[in-house]
């Protein structure tokens, strides 16, 4: 991860010289004053002396006016690619901005880089723009957070800090790789059936027993007026092995990358068969389960923007060292994932 046309500086520094420059100038002004008893340097000391407060009454309304924000061209992106980064300064009494200063934090909250950087801007317009380009190399939750924000007198002597724009997050994507073809046990492969909802009355249900806090739509009054008792309607439940994929979230940044490809491309796969599914994998460095359950894109991008989110260390817990439940008499079949080699599937 990198960025382009950044030009640090020290705006720190630059006005702590402004303020020693001005001080010497007063201090010479007063000396001009004591040793001459002349209107001259009486008028020049003055004017020394409140030109600055002229300086930051004029330049009040443009700083207190200051509005920002962060903002990018897309908020998700392939691996590999790059977006461009945009901060923008407004103004809302439509005044120009001498001068602005600002520290920009972008982290990767999955690979752990960071890059830090100070930049100034001189001659604002009313609106103004500054834009970057960010490299993705490997995939992550990228973080870009204003830390500080800071605006000028139009002298440069007096600072106010503006509100921060709210922190943006830029999801890097992996790049699917095609699994192959997709060799399931008998029955897997085949779509969901349909299942009527709990609202709507259909003939594919079986009956049982009333259960308090059954809907009151659901009950079957022909079949509970002859049992003398309430009966309720239940779709099946589909019993067929669910597919859980799982994963390290551990490992090289390059074998992480390669793990995700095949993770996407394996989760788009049983998609593709209209085969819902889980991910599963544990946090590195707690140990705890996380588990995701995809049945469209939707919750694929859900599930993606949790595993970015999380750190990928060197080395961390695995997934293998919990077992896999679905429930009681629910079986499961593991798909493992992993970049190193072809992924191992076992049931």
């Amino acid at each position: 991860m990198c960025c382009t046309r950044w030009t640090p500086r020290s705006c720190r520094n630059a006005m702590r010289r402004r303020r020693l420059l001005y001080a010497v100038v007063l201090l010479f002004a007063l000396l001009g004053q004591m040793l001459d008893v002349g209107y001259l340097f009486h008028f020049i000391f003055c004017a020394v002396l409140f030109f600055p407060l002229l300086g930051l009454v004029v330049s009040l309304p443009a700083m207190l006016g200051c509005r920002a924000s962060l903002d990018a061209t897309t908020c998700r992106i392939p691996r590999g690619g790059s977006v461009s980064l945009t901060l923008r300064l407004d103004n809302r009494f439509h005044l120009p901005i001498a001068r602005a200063s600002y520290r920009l934090r972008i982290t990767n909250r999955m690979t752990g880089q960071e890059h830090l950087a100070r930049a100034a801007m001189r001659g604002l317009a009313p609106e103004e723009d500054r834009m970057w380009t960010l490299e993705t190399d490997h995939c992550g939750a990228i973080e870009c957070r204003v830390e500080r924000l800071w605006v000028c007198d139009c002298l440069g002597l007096f600072a106010l800090p503006v509100r921060r724009p709210e922190l943006f997050t830029l999801l890097v994507t992996p790049l699917a790789e095609d699994p192959g073809p997709v060799e399931l046990p008998e029955g897997m492969g085949a779509p969901v059936p349909e299942q009527k909802s709990r609202t709507v009355f259909g003939e594919n249900y079986e009956l049982r027993d009333y259960r308090p806090g059954d809907s009151l739509r659901m009950i079957h009054w022909k079949m509970s007026a002859k049992r003398d008792e309430l009966v309720t309607r239940e779709p099946p439940e589909d019993t067929r092995p669910l597919p859980v994929l799982t994963f390290d979230h551990c490992g090289p940044l390059a074998q992480m990358d390669r793990t995700l490809d095949r993770l996407e491309g394996w989760s788009m796969a049983l998609l593709a068969m209209e085969r819902p599914h889980e991910v599963r994998w544990v946090h590195p460095e707690t140990g705890a389960l996380r588990c995701r359950a995809v049945a469209g894109e939707r919750d694929w991008g859900s599930c993606l923007a949790a595993i970015l989110a999380d750190p990928a260390p060197m080395q961390g817990r695995s997934i293998r060292e919990q077992s896999l439940t679905q429930g009681p008499g629910a079986p499961i079949y593991q798909i493992h994932v992993h970049g190193k080699e072809e992924p191992h599937v076992q049931s």
